[in-house]
């Protein structure tokens, strides 16, 4: 029989709210306990008609109730809500913001040091199965190329010293050629997926990043391409914008909603 596990999520954007609703719904072996968010006004005013309403905390005092936090929060405040983690050490950190474990790389050791087992959903992206399996039998290359509609980055972006209104942006145009550290630090908001790809592979200095702003493209679209001794695999992923955020994709929460089920589940599929 599997344990009921108390979740606490920071973060009510539309990827948190998202899981909290799902929770709140009912997904057998958890139970939403807290969340924080902003304001402690904002929270309780979105979680104001859940079924059994959680507790209203704030991010020093979240992980107190929780067997499982959940990070869904603005990359910049993720160190503090790491050393709140930390200070508690409850049994897992679910880690949406993949980017801060590497832009915050010392905080998120501090939640490892203290035996909290650190998760990173597989988000928009596919094929983390077959990079974890090359990486046993040795990968040699490991590139991200990611195409977003323009307005999925703002309203302006970058671009040879200028700035450029995206509702301008006609066709394709390449932001971004580096690293997958590079690629984190310049765009925090819309590149987690060039974060989880280097974790589970070779590393946010040698995994290769392009970015672009794309019009002809429907949704946000993730290519992997890796090359091992075993071979070479290539995978795509189309995903929807979230229509709350459109820098990121409506397939994310529902990955954290996995991961979560993973964590309990007596059978598990996959590498």
């Amino acid at each position: 029989m599997t344990q009921t596990l108390a979740v606490a999520i920071a973060g009510l954007g539309s990827i948190g709210l998202r899981v909290a609703r799902a929770l709140d719904k009912g997904m057998p072996g958890f139970r939403l306990a807290a969340v924080a968010s902003g304001t402690t006004a904002r929270a309780q005013a979105a979680v104001s008609s859940f079924r059994s309403p959680p507790l209203v905390q704030t991010l020093e005092d979240l992980p107190k109730e929780a067997d499982i936090v959940v990070e869904c929060l603005p990359p910049a405040v993720f160190p503090a809500l790491a050393e709140h983690v930390a200070a508690y050490a409850p049994s897992y950190f679910l880690v949406v913001s993949a980017g801060a474990l590497i832009s915050a790389k010392e905080a998120a050791e501090r939640v490892a040091e203290k035996g909290v087992k650190i998760v990173v959903p597989s988000g928009a992206v596919t094929g983390l199965d077959g990079l974890r399996a090359a990486r046993e039998v040795g990968l040699q290359s490991v590139r991200l190329v990611t195409r977003k509609p323009p307005r999925s980055f703002g309203g302006s972006v970058n671009h040879d010293g200028g700035e450029i209104a995206t509702a301008n942006i006609t066709q394709p145009l390449m932001l971004f050629e580096g690293t997958a550290r590079e690629a984190v630090t310049l765009y925090p908001k819309n590149i987690n997926v060039a974060a989880t790809i280097s974790l589970a592979g070779l590393g946010p200095d040698a995994t290769e990043v392009e970015i672009w702003a794309d019009p002809n493209v429907a949704g946000n679209c993730h290519e992997l391409h890796l090359r091992s001794i075993a071979g070479e695999a290539r995978s795509t992923a189309i995903n929807l914008p979230d229509a709350d955020n459109p820098g990121s994709s409506a397939i994310t929460g529902f990955s954290v909603l996995a991961a979560l089920r993973r964590l309990n589940d007596p059978v598990s599929i996959g590498s």
